[in-house]
């Protein structure tokens, strides 16, 4: 006699299904927050990345001018030839210290920024400039339409007197940074010492501003308040080349210190 052997194909439960894509979703969760992780911490490194250029570019503007360069320009300013009335942004002197020389040929400093014949040099996209993390290209345009600039992610921190009036921030007798408008600060004059001293700093989430505007000066009270585009942190260089992370749990009281060149507060390594 013959034996007939029978099989039965069993199918998923639809508990089983259930927990299979599960599994999936987690699992392309995790997989999907870690590739944003690395993302962030590329776009972090490439952002500090930009800040050590300019850093340099500031010391070596140092080294040729025997003074670090004016975080504006207010004319008149006759050492670099800006008239009374005419108005620019740190970036334009470190132009050629940054590779841009053919945009520094064509920039006019005896004209404002904003002037028609600034405009084919002003519409440079620096990309230095530009935080990684933010999206690339972006210009700040101004009236009529046609006139616009490329934007900068980065600029000098200055401090308001009138936060120490509000006890925002501790009062000091010198509240200038080692960038003032028009200034020519020497390296000996940063009393705080270089290395607890903001050079530069990365703007607010959007809070970036034509790269040859006066205006790119950075508030101490809006730097955390606007949200780096780190995620509520923003890097900054110091006044000895080096660049740190903040975290937006650092005081406006402590971020003011640092600001500061010669205010004399004591802030500790840990910062």
């Amino acid at each position: 006699m013959s034996r007939r052997t029978s099989s039965t194909r069993h199918g998923y439960t639809l508990i089983e299904l259930l927990v299979v894509m599960s599994i999936i979703s987690v699992l392309i969760g995790l997989t999907l927050a870690g590739v944003q992780r690395a993302r962030a911490n590329a776009q972090r490194a490439a952002c500090m990345n930009n800040m050590k250029n300019q850093g340099l570019a500031v010391m070596n503007f140092e080294s040729a001018h025997g003074s670090l360069p004016p975080g504006a320009l207010q004319g008149p300013f006759p050492v670099f030839g800006v008239p009374d009335g005419a108005s620019h942004g740190l970036w334009v002197v470190l132009l050629g210290y940054l590779d841009q020389d053919a945009v520094a040929a064509r920039y006019r400093l005896d004209l404002s920024f904003d002037h028609p014949d600034n405009q084919p040099a002003a519409r440079a996209i620096i990309k230095v400039l530009q935080c990684p993390a933010e999206p690339p290209g972006r210009v700040e345009q101004w009236e009529p339409a046609w006139n616009y600039a490329g934007i900068a992610d980065y600029g000098p921190l200055e401090v308001n007197p009138f936060l120490a009036d509000i006890a925002m921030i501790d009062p000091v007798d010198n509240f200038e940074g080692p960038l003032p408008v028009n200034g020519r600060v020497r390296i000996p004059e940063i009393t705080d010492g270089t290395s607890q001293t903001i050079l530069l700093s990365e703007a607010g989430s959007g809070g970036g501003t034509a790269w040859c505007s006066s205006t790119n000066l950075l508030s101490v009270r809006t730097l955390f308040a606007d949200s780096s585009a780190h995620r509520g942190c923003a890097n900054v260089c110091l006044a000895d080349g080096s660049v740190r992370f903040l975290r937006s749990s650092l005081s406006t009281r402590v971020l003011a210190a640092l600001a500061t060149r010669a205010g004399g507060e004591v802030i500790g390594e840990d910062f």
